[in-house]
């Protein structure tokens, strides 16, 4: 069953801050989905990367991919109730949820939309500052990534920590917080850029239409990220997407990369080293100046460095939060 779900929402032709980074903003451009059904949550447990089965007091980045293991969809998971919370971008809704309602066959399961000015990103200093004024007395840090705290129905979700990007969002622990009374947050400034910048700093990738079946999960560094359990079972892709990791080295890794330019390239743009194209742009931000980036290359071009052009300069390498690694090796 499927209700309430719109059609997929106008992306921007490129994503670009109005205003200066903040660390509390509510994300837009999101949609965020309710899953429930007695059979929720086995079926989502063999549609995606992540385990399901157990996700309990916690919020996890799951992958989402088709038979020859590309990605299709990233999305954050958690629980409230008797029912799966999905997140992912607006502009992949209605291809996402088709495509899972394929599989339901006679489940029990239904989507159901829900308002996304529920959420709220917090991040930095400035942003434990707003999570303790909304109600979070006492909280001396940020919860670490994957950590749910609650307080007088709010949750405050662990995100994956972020590298420092001046101009565009700052370093350290974030996290997402839900509050069921969306007017707690109304205060709060609107951003899609804030958002992506933040998911760019922290290394994070995403699908959007343009990169639709474009990556496998380790190319875009989904792993790391804890996106991908090796251990989990079958789910569509599985098979590809063990084989590259069993294989013992990835040749395509995901990295950050900063560039003076006052546009931003939109997803799948290519990255080129002087070969010609090495791989494609996963989101980009600008601020009008300067534009920040995730990218999908080879490995001799993480190397040598890519340009957003045939002819372009070598953009700035931008140090992820975290480092590449055979999850399975240690």
């Amino acid at each position: 069953m499927l209700t309430a779900i719109p059609g997929e929402a106008s992306r921007p032709e490129s994503f670009a801050l109005a205003s200066a980074p903040c660390g509390a903003f509510r994300p837009l451009d999101l949609m965020l989905v309710r899953v429930t059904g007695a059979d929720a949550v086995s079926f989502l447990h063999g549609q995606f990367t992540q385990r399901v089965d157990n996700l309990g007091a916690s919020i996890r980045t799951a992958g989402y991919c088709s038979p020859k293991g590309r990605l299709l969809a990233v999305v954050r998971l958690w629980r409230e109730a008797d029912a799966v919370m999905m997140l992912f971008p607006a502009s992949i809704a209605a291809g996402l949820l088709k495509r899972l309602r394929m599989y339901v066959l006679r489940s029990d399961v239904a989507f159901e939309a829900v308002d996304v000015p529920c959420l709220a990103h917090l991040s930095g200093t400035d942003g434990l500052e707003a999570a303790r004024a909304l109600g979070f007395e006492g909280l001396e840090a940020l919860p670490a990534a994957g950590e749910i705290v609650e307080v007088a129905g709010m949750k405050l979700m662990g995100l994956s920590a972020a590298t420092d990007l001046p101009g565009f969002a700052a370093g350290g622990p974030r996290a997402l917080l839900r509050v069921t009374d969306a007017s707690r947050i109304a205060h709060l400034p609107e951003s899609s850029a804030l958002w992506w910048a933040a998911e760019i700093a922290s290394g994070v990738a995403t699908v959007h239409p343009e990169t639709r079946e474009l990556f496998v999960p380790q190319a875009v560094n989904l792993e790391l990220v804890d996106g991908v359990v090796f251990t989990k079972g079958c789910y569509p892709g599985q098979e590809v997407v063990s084989r590259v990791q069993h294989i013992g080295e990835t040749n395509r890794r995901a990295a950050i990369g900063r560039a003076t330019l006052g546009t931003a390239p939109l997803p799948g743009a290519p990255v080129f080293t002087p070969e010609g194209a090495a791989g494609y742009v996963v989101v980009a931000v600008s601020n009008g100046t300067d534009t920040v980036f995730l990218y999908s290359a080879t490995k001799a071009a993480l190397e040598s460095g890519v340009s957003l052009s045939p002819e372009g300069e070598t953009v700035q390498s931008i140090e992820l939060p975290y480092r590449y690694r055979n999850v399975l090796a240690g």
